[in-house]
């Protein structure tokens, strides 16, 4: 009888704790910062950037795509998970991490909104 009582009790309190952590997941905001402002500091961090694609470069394995706002540009690093409809002059979303390649600032991209 107790032990059904304690699984009972346990099953209540991890759902209740898969709700909780679904709602904090949802009210935490990536941040958007301007191209321009995307430093070193930010590496490893993920973050949200909105910009038109100026050029489009494709690998076997992944799409190199450059973005631009009115700040500046950057390149974004897409692994070729589906084929994307990407076109130069397109306004995209890029929500991804935020590294640096051979000097430079990239983002993995994790999420594109069309």
């Amino acid at each position: 009888m107790k032990e059904k009582l304690l699984l009972k009790i346990s099953l209540v309190i991890s759902l209740i704790g898969i709700l909780f952590l679904l709602i904090i997941l949802n009210n935490i905001d990536v941040p958007d910062p301007d191209i321009n402002s995307i430093n070193k500091d930010l590496i490893d961090k993920q973050i949200k950037v909105k910009g038109e694609i100026t050029k489009i470069t494709e690998t076997p394995g992944l799409y190199i795509i450059n973005i631009m706002d009115d700040t500046g540009n950057i390149d974004v690093v897409v692994f070729k998970e589906e084929q994307l409809n990407l076109e130069k002059g397109r306004i995209i979303q890029v929500e991804g991490q935020v590294t640096g390649y051979q000097d430079k600032i990239e983002i993995i991209a994790k999420r594109i909104i069309l």
